[in-house]
């Protein structure tokens, strides 16, 4: 196994764990602002923004996940009938477009963060927005990893015989 794809199994756990720690805050975020607001009358601000945050931080730290185990939408119902040399170049494009597309993102998220996020203090936590918005260039950076180790497996399946839209083996994804 190659160091790249250490690393990417590594990040892979990582971003699993990570994962779950912001649904447990998220929900505990939730919980907090609903036991404050219906049950002692006495609403709170910070626990709906709070939620906001880590929501948007589980999206991007989660799509780095589902990247790498298939877990996205996908319809391969034609692309399946495809001869393997065609399905795997049909897989390569769409992959270099991904690819391209969380290069662009990871670019204009970092501008985001780095120009926007010092000037900006969120209005409930009193947080620097950097703070929020870092999610962003991170999760851009996790899910740009991740689907290069996808290409990567998917072009090892191919060679072996199998389906290059069939489920990653990494060992990682056991996690």
């Amino acid at each position: 196994m190659s160091a790249f794809m250490k690393f990417a199994d590594l990040l892979l756990v990582l971003a699993k764990l990570l994962t779950i720690l912001i649904v447990a805050g998220m929900v505990t975020s939730v919980l907090v602002g609903v036991f404050f607001r219906f049950v002692i009358p006495i609403p709170m601000a910070w626990p709906p923004e709070a939620a906001r945050f880590l929501m948007v931080a589980v999206t991007m730290i989660g799509a780095s996940v589902a990247i790498r185990q298939l877990d996205h939408v996908g319809i391969t119902l034609l692309v399946d009938r495809l001869p393997r040399g065609l399905a795997l170049a049909l897989y390569v494009f769409g992959s270099g477009l991904i690819i391209v597309f969380l290069l662009v993102f990871i670019w204009f998220s970092t501008r985001l963060t780095l120009e926007m996020g010092p000037r900006q203090i969120s209005s409930s936590l009193g947080l620097n927005m950097i703070v929020a918005y870092i999610a962003m260039p991170i999760g851009g950076f996790m899910m740009l990893v991740q689907q290069i180790a996808a290409l990567l497996e998917a072009i090892q399946r191919s060679r072996t015989g199998g389906s290059p839209f069939a489920l990653a083996t990494s060992s990682a994804t056991s996690v």
